[in-house]
């Protein structure tokens, strides 16, 4: 005959055993929607935001907001007369919004920017998507709406894990991508970088 005590343990660990299983889902659902579970390292921030010239006004658009490390490093390099859109489709991120008249939050896949935007096209493209665990459909609507949305001349900067998507944002536009490696980060991540010269018909 089970003992009082000897059915509690038995609810602590079946309730230990629960608690660490939404753990882990939450923990893979942040690697599916955010490609993470830590912030990126201000290395990384670094090297990346460096390739874009913030010395005049721009209209930037960043994808994936996560909990703002880049949003921090371009709103501080940003012009006063500059603009950021941000696309962010995890309402948790919401936490760590920043509050800046220059900066709009919309709560939304990166698949939408035209039904926000129509043809309205931005400066520089600043995304920390992760491709490479997002469903095929997904990463190709994204890209599809990159090439659309920026302007001739204007760069595309894209952070990654691996090489995975090399090949896809190659096919973006006639120039790249070069890649970048940052080993200060965890883990260490490849920068993507490409520019629209603006020879590729859509």
């Amino acid at each position: 005959m089970y003992t009082v005590r000897a059915i509690w343990e038995w609810i602590y660990e079946l309730l230990k055993k629960y608690t660490m299983t939404n753990r882990v889902k939450s923990t893979i659902n942040a690697m599916r929607t955010r490609g993470a579970v830590a912030p990126s390292s201000k290395f990384l921030v670094r090297k990346m935001l460096s390739k874009i010239d913030y010395s005049h006004d721009l209209e930037l658009l960043q994808l994936g907001f996560g909990s703002g490390v880049f949003t921090r490093g371009i709103v501080e390099k940003m012009t006063p007369g500059s603009t950021l859109v941000i696309f962010e489709v995890d309402g948790k991120c919401r936490k760590h919004e920043i509050e800046d008249d220059r900066i709009r939050y919309i709560e939304d896949s990166a698949e939408k920017i035209s039904h926000y935007f129509g043809d309205r096209q931005f400066d520089h493209i600043i995304s920390t998507l992760p491709f490479a665990s997002l469903p095929k459909r997904v990463s190709d609507g994204i890209l599809q709406e990159i090439r659309q949305h920026l302007k001739k001349n204007g760069t595309f900067l894209q952070f990654q894990y691996s090489l995975f998507s090399k090949k896809d944002i190659r096919m973006l536009f006639d120039d790249g991508p070069r890649i970048d490696f940052e080993i200060l980060n965890f883990p260490p991540a490849f920068i993507y970088e490409t520019t629209n010269v603006g020879t590729r018909v859509l």
